[in-house]
């Protein structure tokens, strides 16, 4: 089967004295998010038929491989158990479960188990399902949750009676962000989408009331800000947030109080970003008022002005505050100092001796996972490229770090027989940029023969951990070494790392990458790699593949933001208008020409590339469908090569693609069968 050729239909903008030219502009259906166009649907059907005829031939390779990933994680599995209250909450799978279903036992975990969610229940018949809430109200008798199943991410609200597993007819739509109960009455707080996809208003719903009856709460005008709820670690306060990506307005309503009128905690300053919580009569702030790495304050609950608050932690250039959790008498500070995760456990008595939890390997993934504010330890789940994670408790009166619970891989796995490493590549400005990495010592030869697979993200702030991932064992035991490059764009090095490389300085992002590779097989980790990246990290794959093409053999771009320029310039699009505090505004005539610059789309041009393999999502609200579609459309249009280009869009999904962990682990698996066919390795 020959690969589709798309038509071209003209289609001119003109912006700043520039005509933008845009051929496969009409692979946007116009009735968008619904997608019924006849030409469109040909298309994309067409290259998933072209998908298959290609990739059927080595269905028993992906099914093979399918089986392999399945065997590396546990079937039948539960969390570890939290206490709220009389009630230990945990989840459990099943050897046949695609989806968790969420348990209690009351008072003791030798009493029986109480089953108060089954998602495989919800999810069955459906070709897609997703949850994204899963709340207990405040007396434990009810539960609400939120569903999708469409891929779309605008979730519906359904409570269920605890005491008697009612449903009741408390059904919201088009909801997004968690369900936050009142602690005091009879109701809950969400967060609801307008018809473009943003969170712009909070509603109070009154149990056993129509939803058109809510309460508006609060509703946020700006275009650039994004809503977001939350419950103080106290749980007497409720916050919401306003934010954009450099700037916060937070509200607050005070659970003790018969008002669900929302009071202002601080107006909104540019450049200032703050979290507040609560612990007994003192609100704790995390803010970057005296530095970009931010510091951490607290005063008064009746003075909550700036001058009245006292620092706890002060500002450092070297150590970035990413979290606090609170508890009773102690509190966890989860930060990065030279990009690795610290953790460290405050006594509220003692803030200037912290009790510092050390970690052992040279590149790894820390984090704080917030259970109660009663709780009698901190919750830690550890994990580094070959330790699988490990959930530690350190325990308040004890002092002492004791491990509840290690990942089970049943297939088999043995940490020592592979190595991790943090290395560092110079970038073109001379900045040293971290790269983690991990290989099977017995299959490595640091002579430049071993295939290797190169991760990147870097925008957002958006740091990548180097944690475990059974899902790559695969690759590890046939040779492979697993590289993540530490980009500037995310935070992994500082707040000051995400803002090096955003708005007239994302090239940046890019550069880094590119000196990644080149290092890594300057130093023969290898000499052939395949490159990979999901969303905005596929604007990197993207803007890579066009800057240097003969340094990847393949590329992997999962529902990539490829069509920069078009999609800034487009404010009915979902994240448009927020998305100006990252990328710039493209009316501004500086960032207009300054984004065509390297937005991949714009910047494809006749040469050869990588063989690459595409993914979208036909309900994606994040990156729109039509943006793979236009780039693969345009790459076969005008590379100069015979490399194999695969688009999948997947019609019954959105951005994160196939649901329930059975789905993931398809994709990956038909991922890992396109990297094993393009690099000729035999699965076996």
């Amino acid at each position: 089967m020959k690969p589709p050729s798309a038509k071209k239909i003209v289609y001119q903008a003109h912006y700043h004295g520039d005509t933008l030219t845009d051929p496969y502009h009409w692979l946007r259906d116009p009735q968008w998010p619904h997608v019924e166009g006849p030409d469109i649907l040909a298309y994309l059907e067409a290259e998933n038929a072209y998908y298959k005829s290609v990739m059927q031939p080595l269905a028993q390779q992906e099914e093979a491989i399918y089986q392999e990933l399945l065997g590396k994680i546990k079937l039948a599995d539960s969390s570890v158990p939290v206490k709220k209250n009389n009630y230990y909450y945990y989840t459990r799978t099943n050897e046949e479960s695609n989806y968790p279903m969420y348990c209690r036992k009351h008072q003791s975990l030798a009493s029986d188990e109480h089953i108060i969610l089954d998602m495989n229940s919800l999810a069955a018949g459906k070709e897609f399902f997703s949850y994204n809430s899963v709340s207990v109200s405040p007396d434990q008798q009810k539960i609400a949750y939120t569903t999708d199943v469409t891929g779309a991410e605008r979730f519906v609200v359904h409570v269920k009676d605890l005491t008697n597993g009612s449903m009741a007819d408390d059904t919201i739509t088009d909801v997004i962000h968690s369900v936050v109960w009142h602690e005091n009455k009879a109701g809950f707080f969400y967060c609801k989408l307008n018809q473009h996809w943003r969170p712009d208003q909070v509603f109070y719903h009154a149990l056993h009331t129509s939803s058109a009856d809510d309460v508006l709460i609060y509703k946020e005008d700006n275009p650039l800000c994004r809503l977001h709820i939350d419950k103080s670690a106290s749980k007497r306060f409720i916050f919401i947030g306003s934010y954009t990506k450099e700037s916060a307005e937070v509200f607050f309503i005070d659970c003790a109080s018969d008002t669900i009128v929302p009071t202002l905690f601080l107006k909104r300053s540019e450049k200032h970003v703050y979290f507040p919580d609560h612990r007994g009569e003192e609100f704790f702030i995390l803010t970057n008022d005296k530095g970009k790495n931010f510091r951490l304050v607290k005063t008064p609950i009746d003075k909550i002005a700036p001058d009245h608050w006292q620092e706890v932690i002060a500002h450092s250039s070297t150590c970035y505050l990413q979290s606090v959790v609170l508890y009773q008498d102690y509190f966890a500070v989860q930060s990065r100092e030279e990009g690795l995760e610290k953790i460290k456990i405050y006594a509220y008595n003692a803030v200037a001796h912290p009790e510092i939890i050390q970690f052992p390997d040279p590149t790894y993934s820390a984090s704080v996972v917030p259970t109660t504010i009663d709780a009698e330890g901190v919750r830690i789940v550890y994990s580094s490229l070959n330790v699988p994670d490990t959930t530690l408790e350190y325990g308040f009166a004890s002092k002492k770090l004791i491990t509840l619970k290690v990942q089970e891989i049943p297939a088999g796995f043995d940490s020592a027989l592979y190595q991790s490493e943090r290395i560092f590549a110079t970038s073109q400005d001379g900045t040293a940029v971290p790269v983690s990495l991990v290989y099977k010592k017995s299959l490595f030869k640091k002579n430049g023969t071993n295939p290797l697979y190169l991760y990147g993200y870097g925008s957002y702030g958006h740091g990548i951990s180097a944690s475990f991932r059974s899902d790559t064992l695969p690759l590890l035991d046939r040779g492979f070494v697993y590289a993540i490059a530490h980009v500037r764009g995310g935070d992994e090095m500082g707040y000051e790392w995400y803002e090096s490389a955003k708005f007239l300085t994302k090239k940046l992002t890019f550069a880094d990458f590119i000196a990644a590779a080149e290092y890594l097989i300057k130093e023969k980790y290898t000499a052939k790699m395949v490159i990979a990246g999901a969303s905005a990290g596929g604007l990197l794959i993207g803007a890579c593949m066009n800057e240097r093409p003969e340094l990847f053999h393949a590329a992997i771009a999962h529902v990539p933001f490829v069509d920069v320029l078009n999609t800034m310039l487009d404010e009915k699009l979902p994240l448009t208008p927020a998305e100006f505090k990252e990328w710039g505004d493209p009316s501004d005539e500086r960032y207009y020409h300054y984004i065509k610059s390297y937005s991949p789309y714009e910047n494809v041009k006749p040469q050869n590339y990588p063989a690459l393999y595409v993914t979208a999502g036909i309900s994606d609200p994040r990156v729109t469908y039509w943006e793979p579609a236009k780039w693969v459309a345009k790459l076969r249009e005008m590379k100069t090569d015979d490399n194999l280009l695969l688009l999948e869009t997947n019609m019954h999904a959105g951005h994160a693609g196939a649901s329930g962990r059975f789905g993931c682990l398809r994709d990956v698996a038909k991922e890992y069968n396109f990297i094993f066919k393009v690099f000729s390795i035999s699965f076996d």
